[in-house]
């Protein structure tokens, strides 16, 4: 009798911590997906691409950027979805620290519908900004790049919720052909708060080329494709979740 008195009692032990276990130290839920952000396929999206600010010395008269056929041989995608890349010229009328910003198009849903589902909800553009959203909790992001052997420096800018923005040193371009440049999201970027809704997703909102100062300066080309991100995507599931602070 004792000893049924004994398991009883732990079996009731059990169900009582295992519950709040399960509340208080059960570690995140992870879901990491690696969405393409942008493939550079759509060519009237690619048109929608722009050039913002540049060194004063940059020569307008050679700058352009246009959907350009070609792409990585790397890449696991069939020859016949894989079409056209990002293209950009540029040059300046002397040496120096001279950079060149490529900014992506205003941003709206329909321009990234197959993005739309890793959202919990769509994201506002009042300001009509320029920016890809990040779907998630960003881990890293990549992009393929034909460098043409240019001494320069590839950044990519993002913005946090606060509106803080942070510039990744993606690397030197200075390479012939393809290569793909990654680079691990900072600790330090926040990417979620403590108040619900927690996720707080990041943006990208532009891509910067910065020469070494002794580089050449009357020509430049550079091709992009392939930006893509590993994300945590997992929606955290509690009770009441579902309700919504928008009354």
């Amino acid at each position: 009798m004792k000893k049924m008195i004994g398991i009883s009692f732990i079996f009731f032990l059990i169900m009582r911590l295992v519950p709040l276990y399960s509340q208080v130290c059960a570690p995140h839920v992870v879901y990491y997906q690696a969405p393409v952000l942008e493939d550079f396929e759509n060519q009237q999206r690619d048109k929608e691409w722009v050039i913002g600010n540049t060194s004063p010395n940059c020569d307008r008269s050679v700058t352009a950027i246009k959907p350009v056929n070609g792409g990585p041989w790397a890449l696991a995608v069939p020859q016949d979805k894989k079409k056209w890349c990002l293209g950009v010229k540029t040059g300046f009328t002397s040496k120096g620290y001279n950079f060149i910003e490529i900014l992506p198009p205003v941003y709206k849903t329909s321009l990234y519908p197959n993005l739309q589902v890793l959202f919990p909800a769509n994201l506002p553009n009042p300001g009509n900004e320029r920016f890809i959203p990040i779907p998630g909790r960003c881990k890293s992001i990549d992009i393929w790049v034909a460098g043409r052997n240019y001494r320069y420096t590839l950044e990519i800018w993002l913005k946090d919720y606060d509106g803080f923005v942070y510039a990744l040193d993606m690397g030197k371009i200075d390479f012939a052909g393809w290569r793909n440049l990654s680079k691990k999201i900072p600790n330090y970027i926040p990417q979620d708060e403590k108040y619900i809704p927690k996720e707080k997703p990041l943006k990208i909102i532009k891509l910067v080329l910065r020469a070494d100062p002794d580089e050449r300066a009357d020509k430049l080309y550079v091709y992009f494709d392939h930006l893509k991100v590993i994300t945590d995507v997992a929606i955290q599931r509690y009770d009441g979740f579902d309700m919504k602070d928008t009354w």
